[in-house]
């Protein structure tokens, strides 16, 4: 019951924010109720730890991972292992936390992620997200996300048939379907439940792709799964005419922190080509780069709405997704 109430709530939380009138609704509700939520300035509440750049597949619809766009990004690669147990050692000392294992690329594909899975809630009973194409999603790897409870996991699937995968992924549809059904076995015969996503990228360059989505909705409907449909993101990397006059700061600048592979940190997770560094954790500490000058500046940019001076910020439609704040502080 409490499993049910919790996906209705999601679904009524995704159908609001999808209308601007919704988002707006919803932000007066938790002003009138005390409920805004106010973020924490001393320490980030998300950390993105991108354990891994590189990926296994070539997503059509993912910038730093097409050809003619990574050629234009930044080189790709692992993150040092020596390096993730510094930052975990940092977030635990902030108390409990969201820490995602991901960004561009694949995180099954670092030959050291099942020491950096268990390091996640060793100290601390961090919330602890995994996203991945779960093609390297082994039985080894499916036990260990159980056993460490892992909070939630993302499959990132973008298909309901082999044939729409191999135009928009071009690897293997069925080897993924068996390793996520193999992981919900698991899940069905274990006293931990995750919450578990599934998603698809609504890419309208392809005329069948409503009907797809209505296939992948169909499909997963009867499995304890969460269905996510995705618009397609910009990225930074289209132009637009005129600034969204409804346009707020952007959330991600207040509430999450991005470590790339390298360690050098972006203002957010879209930021793949780099063009938006805040720092370097080979040199500095986590807090250091989210109480530091460069990223006070870029918030001061959102809330005087000229973002269009930050690379990518001025083209991105990522904004959209967050929640908008009564107050942003500097």
């Amino acid at each position: 019951m409490k499993e049910e109430k919790v996906n209705v709530k999601n679904k009524i939380s995704k159908k609001l924010h999808s209308t601007e009138l919704g988002k707006e609704l919803l932000f007066n509700v938790k002003k009138l109720t005390g409920k805004i939520h106010r973020p924490d300035m001393e320490f980030p509440e998300l950390i993105s730890l991108e354990t891994a750049s590189v990926c296994n597949l070539r997503c059509i619809h993912c910038p730093p991972q097409s050809k003619e766009l990574r050629d234009q990004g930044r080189p790709l690669g692992l993150m040092d292992i020596n390096l993730f147990m510094k930052l975990m050692d940092e977030i635990d000392k902030h108390g409990r936390r969201r820490i995602a294992l991901h960004k561009d690329g694949e995180p099954l594909l670092h030959p050291q992620v099942t020491e950096m899975i268990k390091r996640t809630k060793k100290n601390v009973d961090h919330i602890v997200y995994l996203t991945t194409n779960a093609h390297k999603l082994t039985d080894e790897i499916a036990d260990l996300i159980i056993e460490k409870k892992i909070d939630v996991v993302n499959f990132s699937i973008g298909a309901a048939t082999e044939e729409f995968y191999r135009k928009v992924r071009g690897k293997n549809f069925n080897k993924v379907m068996n390793n996520i059904h193999n992981y919900l076995d698991k899940v069905e015969k274990s006293e931990w439940k995750p919450r578990i996503l599934v998603q698809i990228i609504r890419l309208p360059e392809f005329p069948e792709m409503e009907e797809e989505i209505k296939r992948f909705k169909k499909y997963w409907k009867n499995y304890p799964v969460e269905v996510q449909v995705w618009d397609k993101l910009t990225w930074g990397v289209y132009d637009y005419k005129e600034r969204n006059k409804n346009r707020y700061p952007c959330y991600s600048l207040w509430e999450s922190f991005t470590v790339n592979s390298d360690g050098l940190v972006s203002a957010c997770c879209i930021d793949w080509q780099q063009k938006l560094i805040t720092g370097d954790t080979n040199k500095q500490s986590i807090e250091e780069i989210w109480k530091g000058g460069v990223l006070r500046n870029m918030r001061k940019l959102h809330v005087e709405g000229r973002e269009n001076e930050l690379p990518i910020c001025g083209s991105c439609n990522y904004w959209d997704w967050q929640q908008k704040l009564d107050e942003y502080a500097i």
